[in-house]
C-alpha cells in the first residue's frame, strides 16, 4: 500500500474510534456489521432521536402497555410505595430494521388520570414518550439521573431483541424529573452493546506549570 506500519496502525486505530472496526483480543480486527451509534451521555435524548441523528430509520416492535405494581427498588426511585400501581410500557426499538434496544418505561398512573388520558394512548408510535409527556400529559421533563452498567442478556431480553442469551448489553436505568424535581418517569433500557457507544465530554484539569504560591 506504500505506507509505513505506523501510518497503517494509526489509520486502523482511527477507524476503530469511529466505530467502523471492532478489535477482539486474540481473534483480530473486524469490520462492524453495522455502524456504531454514538451518543453523548451529557444529553438526554430518546433512542429514536439517537437513531435518526445517525441517518438511520427508527422503528418500534412488540409494543405493549399494561398495569403492574412497583417493586421496592422501583418505588424507592419514584418516591412511591412498594406495590403501588404503575403503568408499564415496553418496546423494542429498531435501527434500519435491526433490533437494537429494549425499553421498559414506568409511568405513574396519577399523571394519566390528571390529564384524562387512557393507558392505551401510550401506544401512539407517531409521538416519542417525552413528546407525549409534554403534549398529552402537560409534564415537561427537565432533567434526569442515569445509572449505567454492563450486563448479559437473559432469555427473555434475548428473545425480545432476537439475539442469543448471554449477548453483551449496556443497561441504562434513568429517573426523569419535572421542573419541581418530582420523579415522573423511570426507564430501563437494554442496548445491544455492539450497536452503540456512549461518550461524555470531560473538562480539566487544566493544570498550570507555574508553582503554586502559599496563601497569605
Amino acid at each position: 500500500m506504500g505506507v509505513s506500519r505506523t501510518s497503517l496502525r494509526e489509520a486502523v486505530q482511527q477507524l476503530e474510534l469511529d466505530g467502523l472496526l471492532i478489535r477482539r483480543h486474540g481473534h483480530g480486527t473486524f469490520v462492524r456489521s453495522s455502524p456504531l451509534l454514538q451518543s453523548g451521555l451529557n444529553v438526554n435524548q430518546s433512542a429514536s432521536q439517537l437513531i435518526r441523528a445517525h441517518g438511520m430509520v427508527p422503528g418500534t416492535r412488540n409494543q405493549t402497555v399494561r398495569p403492574a405494581t412497583l417493586s421496592a427498588h422501583e418505588a424507592g426511585r419514584l418516591a412511591m410505595k412498594p406495590d403501588d400501581p404503575i403503568v408499564v410500557l415496553e418496546r423494542v426499538r429498531t435501527a434500519d430494521g435491526r433490533n437494537v434496544v429494549f425499553t421498559r418505561d414506568l409511568i405513574p398512573p396519577a399523571l394519566l388520570a390528571a390529564a384524562g388520558v387512557e393507558m392505551a394512548e401510550l401506544l401512539d408510535e407517531n409521538m416519542s414518550l417525552y413528546h407525549f409527556y409534554a403534549v398529552r400529559l402537560g409534564v415537561s421533563v427537565i432533567d434526569g439521573t442515569a445509572w449505567i452498567r454492563p450486563d448479559l442478556a437473559g432469555k427473555a431480553i434475548a428473545e425480545m431483541l432476537g439475539t442469543a442469551p448471554g449477548t453483551e448489553m449496556l443497561v441504562i436505568e434513568q429517573l426523569d424529573r419535572d421542573a419541581g424535581e418530582k420523579p415522573v418517569l423511570l426507564s430501563r433500557e437494554h442496548y445491544v452493546a455492539d450497536a452503540f457507544e456512549f461518550v461524555i465530554h470531560r473538562r480539566g484539569p487544566a493544570l498550570s506549570g507555574r508553582p503554586q504560591l502559599p496563601d497569605r
